[in-house]
């Protein structure tokens, strides 16, 4: 388990990697630990970046609100993740919200500190374009699963996609290690509660997968794995 201010945990992390350890320690200098208790609002959408992020421990919710009101989840972030970590490299308001999933520790740097360590440390500077290259691609992808993938594969890709993140065992499989609704299965498949409520109650029958209030677990990952088109 990661400490806090671990300068190791630091040089683990996308962020932070390949910097000296001398470059570490001074890093991790400038943080501060905060902890946000289970469903307890880090940033919210629109508001200007005041601090960066890292997650040391827990699970953080990024949810979008569209014009209409309604609350989209886009991804669940694990430790080593930095929400809203392009808002504060371009100095632009949050594009979306994050919330902890359960209680969560972070290390926070004030945005004016973040921008004084990207000019000192020119290897931060590239590992944070890296970051926001790989979060074009990744949105690029989920917007291509919407548009040609059909529902089921969607469906299955998001349960594979939590299963990694944050699997551990369970009397009937592996189960997703934090609290997990339907909706947000649905709004992360780019789909409806009803489909998706459909879709895991056949699945459940065929013994793919189970689950209860807030709870899914996966039986029969190989099946899932076909279902996804990664059998």
């Amino acid at each position: 388990m990661a400490r806090e201010g671990d300068p190791a945990f630091l040089g683990r992390t996308p962020l932070f990697r390949n910097l000296s350890d001398e470059a570490l320690e001074a890093i991790a200098a400038t943080a501060t630990p905060r902890l946000f208790r289970a469903g307890q609002i880090m940033f919210l959408q629109g508001h200007e970046p005041s601090y960066l992020h890292l997650l040391v421990r827990g699970w953080v919710k990024i949810s979008h609100g569209t014009p209409g009101g309604d609350a989209l989840t886009i991804r669940v972030m694990e430790p080593g993740d930095v929400p809203g970590c392009v808002a504060v490299f371009r100095r632009t308001p949050y594009p979306a919200t994050a919330t902890a999933i359960v209680d969560s520790q972070v290390l926070a740097w004030a945005a004016e500190t973040f921008a004084s360590l990207l000019k000192q440390h020119p290897g931060l500077a590239r590992n944070a374009l890296d970051m926001v290259g790989g979060r074009t691609e990744e949105m690029l992808q989920r917007l291509r699963e919407f548009a040609m993938e059909p529902v089921e594969r969607r469906i299955a890709r998001v349960l594979l996609r939590l299963v990694g993140q944050a699997g551990q065992p369970a009397e009937d499989g592996t189960e997703v290690g934090f609290p997990l609704s339907r909706q947000d299965i649905a709004e992360m498949a780019g789909t409806t509660l009803h489909t998706v409520s459909r879709t895991l109650r056949a699945w459940e029958r065929c013994g793919l997968v189970s689950g209860g209030r807030q709870r899914v677990a996966i039986r029969d990952g190989q099946a899932l794995r076909a279902i996804a088109g990664r059998g």
